[in-house]
Formats: C-alpha cells, sequence, structure tokens
C-alpha cells in the first residue's frame, strides 16, 4: 500500500496534485501503475511522469460508481456505505500541439455536455431499437494529413498495427486504436499506398503525417437481452452500423466512468449554429471569385480538429450508510473503495432470508427460509446486528424484528444491489409532463436503467435511461449481471481476437443430504467395552495389512530395477522454508488438543471406504506403474513416522490412489475442537502432477480456501497463484506437505487474511474491522459443521468422531459460555476453554451472542446423544 502525504492511501485511477516543478505547466494527474516505491501519474497532455507517494495529495475519485462499498478516509475502521448516486464536472483545456500552456476552455462542464474521441469504446453499453448488447470489439479509420493539408489518406482498422506513433506518445496510446487528432503517425509504404486518399495521392515522401480525424470504422456487439415482447424478436447483427447504437451507462444518464484527467473529448453540439451566407464578390467581368477558393477552403476541410482534454475533475457521490443515514454530495476524495467481501456484506434494502444451516432443520425452518424474505432498514456494524422487515403473505403487512447478520443470508431470488442494470419487461407509460418531442427523442433508453433506491419495501426505484425515475415491482423488471467481455469473446469462439489487457477499461465497475438417524446412545460402560473391542479389531485388521504391504514392497524391490524416485529422507530434507513455517505454525498451536485418541492409530492402512470422493474415478492408481507404487509406499512411510498429533490419514490396501485425512482445529484459532477431514486422489501422473483434494465442507464455507464446493485452494496444489517453493514440486513436494499446509496455511488464527489480496490489510483499521466478524462467522460455521460430523461421520473415521466429541464436547460448550457470557473474543480460548489475556483487548458482538445461543442447544443435544458430559456446562450457561 501507498500512502500520500496527508496519510491517506493511493489507489489506482486516483487524481492527484503535487507542486510544481521549475518550467512545469502541471500540477495534478491521474494515477495509473503502483510500483514498489514510485508512482507513475499521467498529465493532461497524456505524458507521464514519477512521483513519490509523499509528494502527493489525492484529490478526486472519479472512478466511483453507484454499488460501490466506501468508507470514511477519517474512520477506516468505521461502519461501510454503499454509494446510490455520482456527479462529476470536468475542467476543459484545449490542446493545440504546442508546448504553449493549454488554454482553459470551460470549467464545471458535465459529462453530458461533451462526447470522446473515439464514441465507443470497448466495454461500453449500447441499445438498438429494443435491444442492449455490449461492445466488446472495436476498429477506427484514420485521416492522416500530409505536407500542407494538400494530400490526405484514410486508414481503415488502423489499429491492426497498421500505424505507428512517432510523436511525443502520451499514456493513451498505448493501447490499440489509441490515435487522437494532432499526433503525428507513420506507416509502411504498403499500407499508405494501398489506403483510400480523400485528397492527393500517394508519394513515397508521404512516410510521416498527422492524425487529422478519427472515427469509428465498426464494432461488434454482444446482444444480451432485449424488451420483452419486442416487436423484432431476433437480435441485430453482431457487426451494426455503429451511427444506429445508443451509447448507455448504466450508471446514469450520459455519464462516462472514463471521464479522467487526459482524457480528450469534444463538446455534443450536435447542430452548430450556421454563420450568415455571404454575398459573393465579382471581377470586373462579373465572374464570381469562389473558384480561386477552391484551394484554400479544401484545406480548411483537412485542418486537425484538435480535441479538448480533462485537466481537473470534481466528484461527488451519494452515500447510503449501514445504520440506514444518507449523505448527499459527499466529496469522492473523503471516501474509500471497499471490495464486496461476500454476500454477508448487508446494506439498507437488500433481500434477505434466513439460512438453515442444521443438519435436523425443523418444519419452521424450513418454511421460513424458504417463504419469508426480508428487507434490511439497518445495520450495526459494531454489533453486527440488522433491523429489518419481514415480507409477509398478507399485502402490504410488515413485522420489524432485530436479528444477527450470521443468521441470514442474501435471498437468491432477489440478488440485486444499487447500480444494478435492469431492463423494464413491461411497457412503459412515459410522465405526463414530458412533451411529445423529448419522448421521441429518448425513447431508445426509455426500458433500460439502474437500481437507485432498495430500501422502499415493496417497490424498487429505477432511473431509466432517458432520466426518468419510476417504482416498480420485482416481476417487472429483468437484472441485467455484467460479464466480462473476454469471457463473451470466449463464448462468442475462435472468429474474433482476444485482446488482453482492455478489457473494461474503467467499467469494471448445498447444503448435503438429510442424515440417517443415529440410534439412541447407550451407557457410558457399554460403549467403553465397545471402543475396547473395536479397538482390537482394528489393530489385528492393522497388522494383517503391514503384513500385506511388507510382502507386496519386498516383491517390488526385487523385480523392479528403475531408477527410483526421490528418498523419503530426501523429500522431507528439501522442504521449503514456508513449510516449515506452516508446521511450526501448526504445532505451536496444537496445545489442546487434550488426552489422545484412544486405539485410533495417526497412519493405517484399511479399505476403502465407500463414501470417499474420489472412489469412482477411472484413473485407477494402479495404472501409475511400479515406479508410482513406489512412491506411494514412500509417502505411506512418511506419513507414518510424521505425522503430527493432530492429523490422521488413512491410506486403502485396495485403492492406493486414495487417502483421507482428518485434522483437529488448533487452540487460538477459529476452528479451535473441531474436524475437518479431506479425500485426496493420487493420479497416474503423480507425482509430476500433485494430488487432488476434496474437502468435506456439507455446503458450508469454513474458509476463503475451503469453498462450500469442497475445492481446496492452495498452490501446493496448483489451484492458486504461487511461485517458486510455493508450487508443486516432483522432486521435494509430499503429501505430508499437503495435509500440513492445510492444517498450518489454511486452518490459521485470522482466515480473513487468506482471502485473495487482504493480507496488506494486516494491521490496518480495515483489517481490525473485518477480521473479528469474519472469525465470528466461521466459528458458527465450525460448530455447525461438528453437528453434521456427529451425524454423518465420514465411513472409517466413524468411532474417531464420537471419541473426540465425548472427550472435547464438555470444552466447546465452555467455549461458548466464554462468548456468550464473557465476551471473549473468538480464537483467545486456551486448550481448555479458559480465558487468556489476549481475550480481555475486544469483545465479540452482539450479533454473534444472538447466533450462537440459537446453535447452543442443538449442540446439547447432539453431544448428549453420543455420550458426552455435557450437564456442568449446560447448568452454568
Amino acid at each position: 500500500m501507498m500512502y500520500d502525504a496527508t496519510g491517506q492511501r493511493i489507489f489506482r485511477h486516483d487524481l492527484v496534485m503535487f507542486e510544481k516543478t521549475t518550467g512545469a505547466e502541471h500540477d495534478r494527474g491521474l494515477v495509473v501503475s503502483l510500483g514498489k516505491t514510485d508512482i507513475i501519474v499521467v498529465l493532461v497532455d497524456g505524458t507521464e511522469v514519477e512521483k513519490k507517494p509523499c509528494d502527493l495529495t489525492v484529490v478526486d475519485r472519479s472512478f466511483l460508481c453507484p454499488g460501490m462499498a466506501v468508507a470514511s478516509v477519517s474512520d477506516c475502521g468505521g461502519q461501510p456505505g454503499v454509494i446510490t448516486g455520482v456527479a462529476t464536472k470536468l475542467d476543459l483545456v484545449q490542446l493545440d500541439g504546442t508546448d504553449d500552456r493549454p488554454r482553459v476552455v470551460a470549467t464545471g462542464v458535465s459529462p453530458a455536455e461533451v462526447w470522446p474521441v473515439r464514441e465507443l469504446t470497448r466495454g461500453d453499453y449500447v441499445v438498438s431499437g429494443m435491444w442492449l448488447g455490449r461492445v466488446v470489439e472495436v476498429s477506427v479509420d484514420v485521416d492522416v494529413l500530409f505536407n500542407d493539408g494538400t494530400a490526405v489518406c484514410r486508414v481503415t482498422n488502423a489499429g491492426d498495427n497498421k500505424l505507428r506513433v512517432v510523436s511525443k506518445k502520451s499514456y493513451w496510446n498505448r493501447h490499440k486504436d489509441g490515435f487522437y487528432p494532432g499526433d503525428g503517425v507513420a506507416g509502411d509504404a504498403s499500407v499508405l499506398k494501398a489506403s483510400r486518399w480523400i485528397k492527393g495521392h500517394w508519394k513515397p515522401s508521404h512516410g510521416e503525417g498527422i492524425v487529422a480525424k478519427v472515427e469509428l470504422g465498426g464494432v461488434l456487439v454482444y446482444w444480451a437481452t432485449s424488451l420483452q415482447n419486442a416487436s423484432s424478436p431476433l437480435p441485430p447483427a453482431y457487426h451494426p452500423n455503429h451511427r444506429n447504437l445508443t451509447f448507455f451507462c448504466p450508471g446514469g444518464t450520459d455519464l462516462r466512468w472514463s471521464w479522467c484527467v487526459s482524457a480528450r473529448c469534444y463538446f455534443r453540439s450536435r447542430s452548430p449554429a450556421r454563420a450568415p451566407k455571404k454575398k459573393h464578390r465579382t471581377n470586373n467581368n462579373g465572374i464570381l471569385i469562389r473558384m480561386a477558393k477552391v484551394k484554400r477552403a479544401d484545406r480548411r476541410l483537412t485542418e486537425v480538429k484538435w480535441p479538448m482534454a480533462v485537466a481537473n475533475t470534481r466528484t461527488t457521490v451519494n452515500v447510503l450508510w449501514q445504520d440506514g443515514t444518507r449523505q448527499l454530495g459527499v466529496p469522492s476524495a473523503s471516501l474509500l473503495g471497499l471490495p464486496l467481501r461476500s454476500q454477508k456484506d448487508f446494506f439498507p434494502g437488500h433481500r434477505v432470508v434466513t439460512k438453515v444451516l442444521s443438519p435436523t432443520p425443523t418444519i419452521a425452518d424450513v418454511t421460513n427460509a424458504t417463504s419469508r424474505v426480508g428487507v434490511i432498514k439497518s445495520l450495526s456494524s459494531k454489533d453486527q446486528t440488522v433491523c429489518l422487515s419481514w415480507i409477509t403473505a398478507a399485502p402490504g403487512e410488515v413485522v420489524d424484528t432485530v436479528m444477527s447478520t450470521y443468521d441470514l443470508a442474501r435471498s437468491s431470488d432477489h440478488s440485486f444491489s444499487y447500480g444494478d442494470m435492469v431492463v423494464s419487461l413491461r411497457p412503459r407509460v412515459l410522465s405526463a409532463s414530458g412533451n411529445e418531442e423529448s419522448n421521441k427523442a429518448n425513447n431508445d433508453l426509455a426500458w433500460v436503467g439502474h437500481i437507485a433506491d432498495l430500501c422502499d419495501a415493496q417497490y424498487i426505484h429505477v432511473k431509466w435511461g432517458d432520466g426518468t425515475m419510476s417504482k416498480v415491482l420485482l416481476h417487472e423488471i429483468a437484472i441485467v449481471k455484467p460479464r466480462s467481455v473476454v469471457v463473451i469473446l470466449r463464448e462468442m469462439g475462435d472468429w474474433v481476437s482476444d485482446d488482453e489487457g482492455e478489457d473494461d477499461a474503467f467499467h469494471k465497475k448445498a447444503q448435503g443430504d438429510m442424515p440417517r438417524h443415529r440410534p439412541a446412545p447407550t451407557d457410558n460402560t457399554i460403549g467403553k467395552v465397545c471402543n475396547i473391542f473395536l479397538a482390537v479389531i482394528r489393530t489385528l485388521s492393522g497388522m494383517v495389512v503391514q503384513g500385506k504391504m511388507y510382502m507386496l514392497s519386498k516383491s517390488m524391490a526385487s523385480t523392479s530395477s528403475r531408477a527410483e524416485p526421490a528418498m523419503a529422507e530426501n523429500i522431507i530434507q528439501t522442504c521449503p522454508h514456508w513449510f516449515e513455517a506452516a508446521a511450526a505454525s501448526a504445532l505451536a498451536s496444537h496445545d489442546a488438543g487434550g488426552d489422545d485418541v484412544v486405539h485410533f492409530k495417526h497412519f493405517d492402512v484399511v479399505q476403502s471406504p465407500r463414501d470417499h470422493h474420489y472412489l469412482d474415478t477411472n484413473e485407477q492408481g494402479g495404472c501409475g506403474g511400479r515406479k508410482w507404487l513406489k512412491r506411494v509406499q514412500k509417502e505411506w512411510k512418511i506419513l507414518e513416522t510424521s505425522l503430527h498429533d493432530t492429523i490422521y490419514v488413512r491410506g486403502f490396501e485396495d485403492r492406493m490412489d486414495l487417502l483421507r485425512a482428518a485434522m483437529v482445529g488448533a487452540s487460538g484459532t477459529p476452528y479451535h475442537d473441531g474436524l475437518f477431514f479431506f479425500d485426496l486422489h493420487l493420479p497416474p501422473s503423480y507425482p509430476a502432477a500433485p494430488p487432488q483434494v476434496k474437502y468435506h465442507s456439507f455446503g458450508l464455507h469454513a474458509n476463503p480456501n475451503l469453498y462450500p464446493s469442497g475445492t481446496v485452494c492452495l498452490s501446493l496444489l496448483n489451484t492458486f497463484g504461487g511461485k517458486g517453493t510455493e508450487l508443486w514440486s516432483p522432486e521435494s513436494s509430499s503429501l505430508l506437505q499437503v495435509v500440513v499446509s492445510i492444517q498450518g496455511l489454511v486452518l490459521t488464527a485470522q482466515p480473513y487474511y487468506n482471502e485473495a489480496n487482504y493480507a496488506a490489510q494486516a494491521g490496518t483499521p480495515e483489517g481490525r474491522r473485518n477480521e473479528l466478524p469474519y472469525c465470528e462467522n466461521t466459528y458458527l460455521v465450525n460448530l455447525h459443521t461438528m453437528l453434521y460430523l456427529i451425524r454423518r461421520p465420514p465411513v472409517g473415521f466413524e468411532m474417531f468422531v464420537r471419541d473426540h466429541f465425548c472427550r472435547r464436547g464438555q470444552h466447546v460448550l465452555r467455549a461458548c459460555e466464554a462468548y456468550l457470557h464473557e465476551g471473549c473474543p473468538v480464537g483467545t480460548l486456551d486448550g481448555e476453554a479458559i480465558a487468556t489475556e489476549t481475550s480481555k483487548d475486544r469483545s465479540c458482538s452482539v450479533g454473534f451472542k444472538l447466533a450462537l445461543a440459537n446453535v447452543v442447544p442443538r449442540l446439547v443435544e447432539a453431544f448428549t446423544e453420543i455420550g458426552a458430559r455435557t450437564s456442568n456446562e449446560v447448568d452454568r450457561m
């Protein structure tokens, strides 16, 4: 992160101010690149300069748009808000290609009064009749003026490397089709000779010229949606005439997010005032003196029409804060843009439903989750509570209540937000105040718009493309979700080129099945006898399996003469530094495992379970050959001797390509006392390719790296970005590294910082605001995972799960008591669930206590069923 002279964080596309150096004419520019120590700033004329962050001051943020989450610069750790409206004013100067100071043309100009040099750019939305589309490709035609204007040629598709800028290049010349009037350009003789000559003809001396005019040559449009019951059922052509397209900005009428310092434009005037006709003079013979002016007139037609440039922007926004208050006309530089972390980021007006996370939900739980939709009225970011109104079946009836944010989720049937683009599903009746002429002019944009307000419990407020505002019901509109231009091009096929680097420039804006019923718990004495009996059986079967594996290894050793893969000792000795750190972290945090799990080995080889995720894969382990088998045996040996006390792994004699791992959550983390299961598959290409890993998620999101789908995001598995030793290495990486990395690098004390690019927030007010609620939600997911595991334990680990929660159930309830009654922050208790010194630093939220109070009775019931001691903890709660 970089900070300006006032201590404010600097973002890309910020407008910054700095002191003029000797001879300089500019004192502000647009941030286009953030380096390690320097910042690249683009000046009004497009030139780039390097500046130190301490020499800059952020003065405007014109990239803010409706729907963006923001926080106040003066209170970065305070409540977030959402932008509901944006207004920008432009100061314009005239560029003339000289080194003179740019001449001020106008100040405080509305973006609606100007038009960019290129009418449409990649990523723009356009309307044609009753169809809405997105521009995915553009081409430009460039008129090049030579000599004194006596020769002009038109180069079509100039962006296809036909022309190159030879004058002082601006930042915008880097982009494809980045040509502007006044640029000095050159082209190969073959290109210029084959071009259309508007005036004069090609000569060998015509090597370099000046761009006189830039026109849109053609566009490729992806048609996204149309007005329902449109007169034309078929979309327009993918290559339409661009003159028949109307630009539409989702954020507001005639507003472009690309308006920034150094952007080039012209005034929008469509019908300039005509000068009165002059009377022609005649000579003595009465002949009109008009032909003598032809050459001069032609020359004027090809003079360069220099564009204006944006020298300054002043942007203000309207903000709706989480507590329901509104601020109008807030200076953009006083706000920080925030990434929306997930569906848990609520704002007033969002439609929500109650979560159903329990493995045994009641009929009332399911009914409420499917039929009741609430509208958030306000939210306390500190307490993690919301005030909402339930929309019930009775017309107009609402019920106000206060709930925990952790018990709510965004409604999948109402997954829209501020600034979302919408289209009307029924013909709109324009307001009576609009006259016929204005209605006709705005007809094309009367059915597309964006969501302006959601706080009305019954209606959605939409601002339409023609500038009007109306209230609509949900069934009267359709939400248009933005899609990446790159994705659209990929779907459209290989017949269009994918130009990387320009995508959306400045426009970027299961649960498992119901569980089986468990039998009633037996007497504790009977349970202990059963445990001993089963332990003896497991020990005997383990001896048999080990004997089989010994015979297999002896047989293979005598028949194989191939070069062996990395030895077990080498695999351990060549572990990268990050693995050692992860292992140390995992060991240091596991002081609270309690008594060892009796009679359950940390590593064993058994028969494959019927519920293994990769059981039905066609890639059987034996297909890897003897070399593959030897490597797997060595991996097993490492696991047998080197596993941590809180990691348990099972290999399978009938399916050597499969493994199952269980981990105990560490104290000092929101995963404490929980169990986490992973299914592993070794492909035939192993160890050239890393193992495949699937997490038993039960549809819950336990960590940024553990998806509800079961995907495990980790550099070591090549499922997440990384470099060097972070990636899988056939020579040095091992299964031991995989399981230790998951425990030490994924199941951490602060999982919030596992989110992509969030590590930089550590120690900042923004990080402190988000890390605590993230931990609280993670712990609630941990508790619900416990309930699922008790009722649906993975095959082969049934007694392990039962024994673990029989021993640790009282500690789980003791921790819940500390959170509920003492207000200890999640993850600050020791191994016996006793508060520590760090427990006094902060307090858990009210919303967390409300959600925890709802799940504790289910925990008590589940622990009681398996025979765990819970009476003392229940009495205290």
